[in-house]
């Protein structure tokens, strides 16, 4: 993807700004040194090298599981619900 003439104006911008932060991060303005505060915060890397655990992430993949189930059950339920108090029969489940 190419990027624009404009785009590539604002990279320099914020790639000079993030050069001279570095360098005297009161040099630049209170927002600008915010940002970059945030940026290198962002890339602290994990400690004792791990990221989730296993655990963590079975329990994730349940959690999607369920929630996957409960939406199911949210979209589909009315169609095995007894809605009609005169209907001699229950609906038959369409699933």
């Amino acid at each position: 993807m190419r990027t624009s003439i404009a785009a590539r104006a604002n990279l320099d911008l914020i790639e000079e700004n993030y050069r001279r932060w570095q360098q005297n991060p009161e040099s630049v303005d209170s927002g600008w040194a915010a940002f970059f505060e945030g940026f290198e915060l962002g890339e602290v890397p994990e400690r004792d090298g791990a990221g989730a655990r296993p655990i963590e992430a079975r329990e994730s993949s349940l959690q999607s599981r369920v929630d996957g189930l409960i939406y199911a059950y949210r979209t589909l339920g009315h169609t095995i619900a007894r809605v009609d108090p005169l209907a001699e029969k229950r609906p038959e489940n369409p699933l």
